[in-house]
């Protein structure tokens, strides 16, 4: 610790904190615009000058000077005014003063300092810019008229996001900030940029003219997207979210958002929501009242209950109360073992796999711990897809930490690029060949930790024939690549092994936890001060899910089971929840059968979804803006949401439509809120003994503590599976700009994405004739798929990728749930 004085104040501090730190902790305020706390320090606009009494006769830059012991700082006299007033001068010779119609007005920083500096003339005179502004995308404004050359955007898109979008071109008074060749900006979309510029430089385009800032109502709450649990802040107006505002003041994100979570907040306003219950009568979905649908419903359940049973699938974006009620609803009222949620196979790597090596459902630490790891391993290349924001950890760590990163995937993706990455590229389904022949390479070398460990001599009997020079060939990845990867991790201080699950990542999900944990136990992952095994649900909140156990009973079927079942005519109602099988679930034709011939079938859900379209009853839920209640994210952190908007029309939570029926079917159970519902979660479910839902404060509680401790430590084998042999495989899964279905309902994602494609590489595509944007034929499985060829460098040869989230597409007519299928493409 270091002791210094600020503006007569004594005040210990970090020496590793600059003088800008010291101040912010001793509460004195030192003006900045090129400075963020998530950013190197830069010291480029030379508003934060201070003066330092050991270095008399010049001004210091407070963000970027370190603190020494006896140090004595001013923040703030005459001549510090002066000159920051110079400053501002020098920053509006060229600025352009539009505010009255900058969308910044009211939250400018320049505008804010100029006020307090009382900047009302200028002794400095030149032509004000006159740039062309940017409006090419359907994201980010760009009027560099307005641009203070603070570097934010430049650095935030280098540091943080590892995309590079920005750059300063030319020198003297022509340095401006700029795309690649000076073109219209074509990026991620995460919006980053846009949050840290202090000015009107940047700004959101779906926000464009909707308010003032002082006019909205701001609401923290947690994304409904991915496992990540990012908490966004809901701009609202007028009872509708107009933008998604930026906070990195709380959060496990640091203010951090990816295009869905900052651009993907519309379908909340979106006019087709469902607003009333709908009753099939006399074939056709009428309007019904509350009291009429839940008669039905509950009429219905009740047949089916004494019939041949009632079978439960639930999506992964319930709260945990909405969760624990399920559960209680199926278990007391309904009295069905039939209980699934996310398709019944995705989470295996997790419920199952974890379950059987180290005894625990849940990931052993938290994403911050990334940053500080030296060795990463991170388990197909969608993970940046799926999860962008804990992406930007790994970005983090690699770019400002060196960490060393390996890939194990059947494509390039975004961690690729990354400096000093290797990607273990492999044939599609053989991950967990490579992973054995990583855990072969620790026993054989005697780099394993075994102390402490059950199953070590079955798992290398198993591992024999595991050797990398033995599966290069099966997995198309070198033996020296996957040796010097096993070696590297090996060497690690602090480790994480990264996969995410979701519904198109369903074929050997079990085997790949089992073979991530192995290889975790063997490199000592687990007693790592830092990092983890990480394994994080597509949905917002499937660790919840987990943790809740929206999983089958004893003699239960799971969710592909029940299908299976209502299409044999062996069981006699489904009750589907915030989820769309017929274009979610893999194999249509199953889920077409199952809806098709079960006598009753409930739809509860935001949309008149595809499934909801064949229902006999629909119930209209409500969005995460709408609800109050908790997430729990992939690393276990425990969040509040809290409503911005209220529910459109007639359509109620999930809580509360659970509550009218089992009222409705005399239950005697009955919660106020879900408040009371948390409370019996922390009575009932071990993880979150300890916990209470006042206390959930603006970071979470995460349950288990920052590392999760296994419970045991057993070494479970496992057969990769064999490699397809075919000229063309089609593989399927997350694209960035979306997750699951219901980004496509909304207007930012679908214009980065409008529609599906087919992916092939360069060479492929010159073989078989094929051109960008042109229509090609893939057949496989008995079905044929009519989509746009995308071209690009990031697949091998032979493999054909399709995102899944296109219920136009039909992919699920295709993908029955295999890691790659056999397909022939034509034009």
């Amino acid at each position: 610790m270091v002791t210094l004085t600020i503006d007569g104040q004594q005040i210990k501090v970090s020496k590793s904190a600059t003088i800008l730190d010291a101040a912010a902790e001793a509460g004195i305020t030192i003006p900045v615009l090129c400075h963020a706390k998530k950013l190197l320090p830069y010291g480029a606009c030379r508003v934060c000058l201070v003066e330092v009494e050991q270095m008399k006769g010049r001004l210091i830059p407070a963000c970027t000077t370190p603190v020494t012991e006896g140090m004595v700082v001013t923040t703030l006299s005459p001549e510090i005014k002066k000159v920051r007033k110079t400053v501002l001068e020098f920053l509006l010779v060229n600025h352009v003063i539009d505010c009255p119609v900058c969308d910044k007005g009211g939250e400018c920083d320049l505008q804010d300092l100029t006020y307090e500096y009382e900047v009302t003339t200028n002794r400095f005179k030149d032509a004000k810019f006159n740039l062309e502004t940017d409006e090419r995308n359907a994201f980010i404004e760009r009027n560099m008229n307005r641009c203070v050359l603070c570097g934010k955007c430049v650095r935030v898109c280098d540091e943080i996001v590892a995309y590079g979008s920005y750059s300063f071109i030319n020198r003297g008074f022509d340095t401006k900030v700029a795309t690649a060749y000076d073109r219209g900006l074509d990026c991620e979309f995460c919006g980053q940029c846009v949050s840290m510029c202090p000015v009107g430089a940047l700004l959101p385009r779906p926000f464009k003219f909707k308010a003032r800032p002082w006019q909205l109502k701001e609401v923290d709450t947690v994304c409904g997207y991915c496992g990540n649990g990012c908490t966004v802040t809901l701009g609202v107006l007028d009872n509708k979210v107009e933008t998604i505002r930026f906070n990195d003041k709380i959060g496990v994100n640091d203010g951090n958002l990816c295009v869905r979570g900052r651009f993907g907040y519309s379908f909340i306003n979106a006019e087709d929501r469902l607003k009333r219950p709908l009753v099939r009568k006399n074939g056709r979905l009428e309007p019904a009242t509350w009291s009429e649908a839940i008669d039905a419903v509950a009429a219905g359940f009740e047949k089916a209950r004494a019939e041949k049973g009632i079978g439960i699938l639930s999506g992964g974006r319930l709260t945990n109360e909405e969760y624990f009620y399920l559960g209680h609803l199926a278990d007391k009222v309904l009295k069905t073992p039939h209980l699934d949620h996310s398709g019944g196979e995705c989470y295996k790597g997790i419920t199952q796999g974890l379950a059987e090596t180290l005894g625990i459902q849940a990931s052993t630490g938290t994403f911050p711990q990334v940053e500080e790891c030296d060795a990463i391993l991170a388990i197909r290349s969608d993970f940046y897809e799926t999860h962008p924001v804990f992406g930007m950890v790994v970005n983090q760590a690699v770019k400002r930490h060196e960490a060393k990163l390996a890939i194990i995937s059947d494509k390039k993706g975004k961690l690729t690029k990354l400096p000093g990455a290797k990607t273990l590229l492999t044939k599609p389904g053989t991950e967990v060949s490579v992973l054995n022949a990583m855990a072969h390479v620790l026993l054989s070398e005697g780099l394993a930790v075994t102390e402490g460990v059950t199953g070590v001599e079955a798992l290398r009997a198993a591992l024999a024939d595991y050797a990398p020079q033995n599966i290069a060939a099966k997995t198309g990845v070198s033996a020296e690549g996957i040796e010097a990867a096993a070696r590297n991790f090996a060497k690690g201080k602090n480790k994480a092994i990264l996969l995410a699950y979701g519904m198109p990542y369903g074929a050997q999900a079990r085997e790949l936890g089992i073979a991530a944990a192995n290889l975790a136990i063997l490199a000592g992952v687990c007693e790592c001060e830092k990092g983890g095994l990480y394994l994080c649900g597509e949905k917002a909140n499937s660790q919840g899910a987990i943790d809740q156990g929206i999983l089958p009973r004893s003699k239960g079927m799971g969710a592909q089971a029940m299908l299976q079942a209502a299409a044999e005519g062996n069981l006699s109602a489904l009750y589907v929840i915030g989820e769309d099988p017929l274009l979610s679930y893999p194999d249509r034709a199953k889920v077409a059968a199952a809806l098709d011939k079960v006598p009753f079938l409930v739809v509860q859900d935001l949309f008149l979804t595809d499934t909801a379209r064949e229902a006999d009853v629909i119930l209209p839920a409500v969005s995460f803006a709408e609800k109050d209640g908790t997430f729990t994210n992939a690393e276990r952190r425990v969040q509040r949401l809290r409503p911005g908007v209220k529910s459109p029309g007639e359509a109620r939570t999930d809580l509360e439509i659970f509550s009218l029926l089992a009222a409705r079917m005399k239950d005697s159970l009955v919660f106020t809120g879900p408040a009371a519902v948390f409370a019996e979660i922390a009575q009932s479910v071990p993880a979150y003994q300890g916990l209470s839902f006042g206390a959930i404060g603006p970071q979470g509680q995460v349950w288990g503590g920052e590392r999760l401790a296994p419970k045991t430590r057993n070494l479970v084998p496992v057969k990769g599976a064999e490699p397809l042999a075919a000229r063309f495989q089609m593989i399927t899964g997350s694209a960035l700009y979306h997750s699951g279905t219901l980004s496509v309902r909304a207007k930012g994602p679908l214009s980065a994405l409008p529609e599906p494609y087919a992916e092939f590489c360069l060479e492929d595509a010159a073989e078989l004739g094929i051109a960008e944007a042109q229509t090609v034929c893939i057949k496989g499985n008995g079905e044929e798929l009519r989509l746009k060829a995308k071209l690009g460098k990031r697949l091998p040869r032979g493999v054909v990728f399709v995102p899944y989230h296109f219920g136009s597409a039909g992919v699920n007519r295709v993908y029955r749930g295999e890691s790659a299928i056999t397909i022939e493409v034509s034009k």
